[in-house]
């Protein structure tokens, strides 16, 4: 099982493109013509800034995850919607960030 979460996150580590995602909206007037959008969840920012991590325009409460690259979480915490500010103790390395179905690659230095 945990090989299966490693090699999952170490695809989503090397394979990511870093575009963002997209998803469409139905049919317009003028035919089948279909509007591409950004999701919202590209609203939410995610900084990390030394051993903090900045969470921005949270849309609900959620459940924060790090992953080192290895698949092993290393950090859980609950969060609240909006912006807030944690002190992470994580050595140096890169780590994957999930908060509900957002997911990010960062690198602690």
């Amino acid at each position: 099982m945990r090989q299966i979460y490693s090699i999952l996150l170490m695809t989503l580590l090397f394979c990511s493109t870093g575009l963002p995602a997209y998803t469409q909206e139905g049919n317009t007037q003028k035919g089948n013509k279909q509007i591409v959008t950004e999701e919202a969840e590209n609203k939410t920012k995610i900084k990390v800034i030394e051993s903090r991590i900045i969470i921005e325009n949270l849309p609900k409460d959620d459940l924060l995850e790090i992953y080192n690259i290895m698949g092993v979480k290393v950090f859980s915490r609950r969060v609240k919607a909006g912006t807030n500010e944690y002190t992470l103790s994580l050595t140096r390395g890169y780590y994957i960030i999930k908060i509900g179905e957002i997911t990010k690659k960062i690198a602690i230095r």
